[in-house]
């Protein structure tokens, strides 16, 4: 195995990962209270090498994936992707000694429908948590919509919405390169983002009309209507911004379920780490 250059990962990342393990700790003591309920899972699309270095000091952080894998009670099933083949090698060593640990070098939009969510079957009695934490518009609208179709996941979903200010969401929207408009459209679902993300200006000298960003928060808003009327997911909390040290969003941390009491659980969760700064929306 090549040897692996960890990502860096800045304070927000850091309370991101807390969060998370935070709310599969409660998971798991809930469910395991719960004797209909035969098995849970832990799905990583993004898992990456599973530790990363803090900025600045260097240290050494375990990541999502070793967080999981360190909550008790524990989870029958831990499924870890990444499409990056030395992260994914390295992933591998997680399974030691351990027949619960399942790792795929795969792109998650296809092996996360096509093998890993059957495995969580509500007529199963199988429960998952799944964290779907891209680095930018990497993750398939696809892949949240059967989320909530099979009504026994709940989802952590990274919102890029660093990686849409920068290429999507331009003064104009004429500007914005076909592939960022492409992988937009594959992230969101469909074109309406369009007209969600932007208004209509005068027609230019050859007869088209320019289109002219509307202010973030109407795209944020709507996301989170989507999980709701479209994907089916009965409860999504207002998602948490993530800033970094400058006080810009990174992305937006949102988290979607079936179940009232898990909103309530991330509504505590996210009001711990709340401050002053990632309050104004």
């Amino acid at each position: 195995m090549s040897e692996v250059r960890l990502d860096e990962i800045g304070p927000w990342s850091e309370v991101k990962i807390e969060i998370i393990r935070k709310y599969a700790s409660a998971y798991t003591q809930i469910l395991s209270k719960q004797p209909a309920i035969k098995k849970y899972i832990y799905i990583d699309g993004f898992a990456g090498a599973g530790k990363h270095l803090a900025k600045g000091t260097g240290d050494e952080i375990l990541g999502t994936p070793q967080e999981a894998l360190r909550i008790n009670p524990p989870f029958h099933e831990y499924h870890f992707v990444d499409l990056d083949k030395n992260k994914a090698e390295l992933l591998a060593s997680l399974k030691h000694g351990r027949s619960d640990v399942f790792v795929y070098k795969e792109d998650c939009n296809k092996v996360l429908p096509d093998q890993i969510f059957p495995r969580a079957r509500y007529e199963d009695f199988h429960r998952a948590l799944c964290i779907l934490d891209p680095y930018g518009m990497h993750l398939n609208w696809e892949v949240m919509y059967k989320a909530g179709l099979l009504k026994s996941m709940d989802i952590f979903i990274n919102f890029p919405i660093m990686d849409i200010n920068r290429n999507v969401l331009r003064n104009d929207i004429n500007k914005v390169a076909d592939d960022d408009k492409v992988r937009m459209t594959s992230f969101w679902g469909d074109e309406s983002w369009i007209d969600i993300g932007y208004h209509a200006g005068q027609q230019n000298l050859f007869g088209d009309p320019s289109y002219f960003p509307k202010e973030k928060k109407h795209l944020v808003n709507a996301f989170q209507d989507r999980l709701k009327t479209i994907a089916g997911f009965s409860y999504v909390p207002d998602p948490m911004p993530m800033l970094n040290s400058s006080n810009a969003k990174v992305y937006w941390l949102f988290f979607a379920s079936q179940q009232q009491v898990a909103g309530h659980i991330i509504n505590d969760i996210f009001r711990k780490y709340q401050t002053p700064e990632n309050k104004k929306r």
